[in-house]
């Protein structure tokens, strides 16, 4: 377990040494708060704000650790992950966008392996043959709407089976229901979000306690912790 943990962690904290030049941080203000804030910041001489700060739902239990700590982020937990990962890809129900990241078009064919058994964990693919389709998956042409703009979140990258998958940013349910482990926000600033974000600045996410915060203003300096 303990190979398995440092392997995750690993994994994902080599993106802390990316020359990252865009962050999105998320700070909850208990381990098991559902209701989060993200702002938004590009690097310049230090970190600066981008725009307004706007509240984000988590998971249904709060935020879950990557490693060393309890809890830990396992699949199906309802944690969203805490730490700092890459922002890879956007997705969305439009066949065609200007987003600058890559993009998933979510059609019928267009899943989320989530079964800790199949050899696809935690990858996104299309599948047409649905034969082959796993036990366990999501599917990205939701009927409630809310993967109809999204990001993906880099979280266990390496597919360490049981540690979780399928994170990502979408938009909230109706109700501002907590996810099953994403972090999810209205559409106005979700969409502001995705037009913003730029591969070539090799954007992360750090969604973390604001109490924790503090430990990661060296690395990022000019981010707030409130």
């Amino acid at each position: 377990m303990l190979k398995i943990t440092l392997s995750l962690f690993l994994s994902s904290s080599l993106f802390m040494v990316v020359a990252s030049e865009q962050l999105v941080v998320v700070l909850s203000s208990e381990l098991n708060a559902t209701k989060a804030s993200m702002q938004r910041y590009e690097k310049q001489e230090q970190w600066v704000k981008i725009g307004d700060q706007t509240p984000v739902t988590l998971g249904r239990s709060g935020l879950g650790y990557v490693a060393f700590k309890e809890p830990l982020k396992n699949e199906g937990d309802g944690r969203s992950p805490a730490g700092v990962f890459p922002i890879t890809a956007a997705f969305g129900y439009d066949q065609n966008t200007t987003f600058k990241l890559p993009y998933w078009y979510a059609d019928d064919n267009l899943y989320c392996v989530d079964d800790i058994n199949d050899s696809r964990y935690n990858k996104m693919l299309r599948i047409y043959d649905k034969s082959s389709l796993p036990s366990s998956y999501e599917t990205m042409h939701r009927s409630d709407g809310v993967y109809r703009y999204g990001a993906v979140i880099g979280y266990n990258d390496t597919a360490q089976r049981g540690r979780g998958s399928c994170i990502f940013i979408h938009l909230n349910h109706s109700d501002k229901h907590p996810t099953s482990g994403c972090s999810a926000m209205d559409e106005a600033p979700l969409l502001e979000l995705l037009k913003w974000l730029d591969p070539v600045k090799k954007p992360q996410i750090v969604q973390v306690l604001k109490s924790e915060c503090g430990k990661y203003r060296e690395e990022f300096e000019g981010i707030k912790c409130e």
